[in-house]
């Protein structure tokens, strides 16, 4: 009898020790999800309209900071070739913020298009909330958070 009990008091040590290690990691990825602030995001549907879509620029024109330590200062994209973003006094567009590395990002123009590249950053380059993995198309009214600057595409 003795042993059975010892048996199922130790299978209930056990449990109850995988359940904190379960909680442990539970609440690590919450904490780390809310400290990269990426967010849930809801798709919505698109409803079919009629005739023809509305036309407008794709093309931004004008990068303007909105936060951050560098907050309404602009750049003219017309004629500008690749723009690298970063603390370093190379880049093209310096940012004066602790959280953004040396050459943190660039943007480069394809064919017309303006594309937004992360530089391997420590802390990332978000797109409208989302990190951003591979090149990705830019158009005017996007948002480009690097550090605690947050830049805006301007048509």
């Amino acid at each position: 009898m003795e042993a059975i009990v010892f048996l199922l008091s130790r299978i209930g040590v056990l449990v109850v020790l995988w359940f904190f290690i379960w909680m442990t990691l539970r609440a690590l990825r919450a904490d780390a999800n809310a400290a990269s602030g990426l967010r849930p995001v809801r798709a919505v549907p698109v409803a079919q309209g009629r005739g023809r879509p509305f036309q407008r620029s794709q093309t931004p024109h004008q990068l303007l900071v909105t936060a951050g330590p560098l907050a309404g200062s602009r750049m003219n994209l017309d004629n500008q070739r690749e723009i690298t973003i970063g603390r370093a006094d190379d880049s093209a567009f310096v940012l004066n913020d602790d959280y953004a590395s040396s050459h943190h990002a660039r943007l480069l123009p394809r064919g017309g298009e303006w594309f937004l590249e992360d530089l391997d950053s420590r802390n990332g380059t978000f797109l409208n909330g989302q990190r951003v993995e591979q090149p990705e198309k830019l158009q005017p009214g996007m948002e480009i958070r690097i550090g605690r600057t947050t830049l805006r595409l301007q048509p």
